[in-house]
């Protein structure tokens, strides 16, 4: 099954362009060391990565995430989506997106 579900932050505010609605949801991530959790020294607080995922949406569910702002709280359930094309200099590149089925603002 081809499933995605994922919690995180609204990381710059969604992006509208022919119906098509673009936002990049970060993630936290715990950072291990020799398999165990750390306290980041800087911080203080326990050693995280962020991961930036890019999410699309269509139609009316792209329009109501046009009105969300970067740091909203978002919850994100879609599919897996893989795509290559050709650039300029006819390299060939690939990318990967969520195509979001339902989005729960909290």
């Amino acid at each position: 099954m081809n499933v995605v579900n994922l919690t995180g932050r609204v990381a710059k505010n969604p992006e509208i362009r022919n119906n098509v609605t673009t936002l990049i949801i970060a993630t936290d991530r715990v950072k291990l060391k020799e398999g165990k959790t750390y306290i980041d020294e800087a911080t203080g607080y326990t050693a995280k990565s962020t991961e930036f995922h890019k999410v699309t949406c269509f139609n009316g569910l792209g329009q109501a995430v046009a009105t969300r702002n970067k740091g909203a709280v978002v919850a994100v359930n879609g599919s897996l989506h893989y795509s290559t094309w050709q650039d300029r200099d006819g390299t060939t590149r690939y990318g990967c997106e969520i195509i979001a089925d339902r989005i729960d603002f909290f």
